[in-house]
């Protein structure tokens, strides 16, 4: 497509106004998404009329440009073009996702961050040493071999027997808290800014590991199937709780994007059949969906795990963004199936030979190119990976990390100017 085309697509029409538009010189044209629309503004330097200027420029307030002869180039921010991308739109570059903040080897601030709710601590004091607890009672403990991650300590679950639930779980009293002052706080500690940035906003729901953490995996599946109206009951309580909170608060802070999440799926297969998740958990996460659709807000969905089969409904709830989409799932399908109204965040995953000791850097390089060659053409893809085996001090995972994410960052910048 030549510069008077695009422009055409953006303006609708090649003479506005009694200009004729078909030959001037595209190189001085700068256009640039944001919010919902695409947006475009004339230099007077190329001799377009005040009134054709005014035409194009009457949503414009601040961009940045750069020229470049015969093509109609954008300078986005990271923000700008996620937006873009989630718009259904093909993106300057595609976008790297960042779940750890500023991705090692970039010098940028990342595409996104999320914002947090101080009224919710997660984290309370434990008598054991290396172990805290929950809101709800659950003690969490590190576990260094992942990176990190805290996960629910075994064999220390607070439910056996899921009829014993309300005796139990008993949600906090937040009536003292100032929803507006706490969202105030919390968008004053954000670590980037909100015009490079876009702000996620996860306002809690994810049920079905908040029942694993409860009671543990086997005897929380075995609940989901012989007791489901008990394990219904549990998540209306807690549905309850947080359903009110994310009411509030969501308009307090404005966010970009709305993020759910749930971890439902193994690497096989969903841990519960469709009918299941759609009795028991998707009703909870339509309610959440409602306030990003009301909003006209972006939907993420985080999901680990083979768990495909589950999006036909979370699509229809208004979901736009699936990540981490694992390489168990049939990625193309998907893309087949839902074109760039899901966008699709992953694509890469460190196994087999990217986590031999020997693995070259050029190899980690390869691999993200060929991820994004697959994937990524037509648009509706996100990188969104990271290296996480062995210990938080493993410096040889630390040095993977930033050759990978410095590769997604260099080839994603260029991959839709080749």
């Amino acid at each position: 497509m030549n510069g008077n085309q695009r422009y055409n697509k953006i303006a609708g029409t090649d003479n506005i106004g009694g200009d004729s538009l078909k030959n001037l010189p595209f190189s001085l044209i700068v256009w640039y998404y944001s919010e919902k629309s695409l947006r475009a503004a004339f230099l007077p330097t190329i001799g377009v009329s005040e009134r054709n200027i005014a035409y194009l420029c009457n949503a414009a307030n601040q961009f940045r440009y750069y020229t470049k002869e015969d093509t109609v180039m954008a300078h986005l921010t990271p923000k700008q073009n996620l937006l873009r991308l989630f718009s259904g739109e093909i993106p300057e570059w595609v976008p790297s996702y960042s779940y750890y903040g500023r991705l090692p080897g970039v010098d940028e601030d990342p595409a996104n961050m999320s914002v947090g709710n101080p009224a919710l601590p997660f984290r309370m004091e434990s008598d054991e040493p290396g172990v805290f607890k929950n809101m709800w009672g659950v003690p969490y403990k590190a576990v260094e071999e992942v990176g990190g991650f805290m996960l629910p300590e075994p064999n220390a679950f607070i439910i056996k027997d899921i009829n014993d639930w309300p005796d139990i779980i008993k949600a906090p009293d937040l009536s003292h808290v100032n929803w507006e002052e706490t969202a105030k706080q919390a968008l004053e500690a954000l670590p980037y800014s909100r015009e490079t940035s876009a702000m996620y906003y996860g306002p809690g729901g994810g049920y079905f590991q908040m029942l694993m953490g409860f009671m543990g995996f086997n005897e929380g599946l075995m609940a989901m199937y012989s007791e489901p109206e008990a394990v219904l009951e549990l998540f209306n309580y807690l549905h309850e709780f947080y359903l009110p909170i994310a009411q509030k608060y969501i308009d307090y802070v404005n966010p970009d994007v709305l993020s759910l999440g749930d971890d439902t799926a193994s690497e096989y297969a969903p841990f519960i059949s469709p009918e299941l998740f759609r009795k028991l958990l998707l009703p909870f996460y339509d309610d959440f969906a409602r306030l990003g659709r009301n909003r006209g807000i972006p939907i993420n969905f985080h999901n680990c795990g083979k768990s495909q089969v589950l999006f036909n409904d979370l699509v229809r709830i208004g979901v736009t963004s699936w990540e981490p989409v694992q390489l168990q799932n049939d990625i193309l399908e998907v893309q087949k199936k839902f074109g760039r109204q899901l966008v699709i965040g992953g694509g890469w995953e460190g196994r087999g030979r990217l986590t031999e000791p020997d693995v070259t850097d050029e190899e980690i390089r390869q691999s993200v190119r060929d991820a994004m060659d697959k994937y990524a053409p037509n648009g509706g893809f996100m990188f969104a990976a990271a290296y996480t085996p062995g210990s938080t001090t493993d410096e040889r995972t630390a040095h993977w990390n930033e050759v990978l994410q410095k590769e997604a960052y260099d080839y994603g910048r260029a991959f839709y100017n080749k």
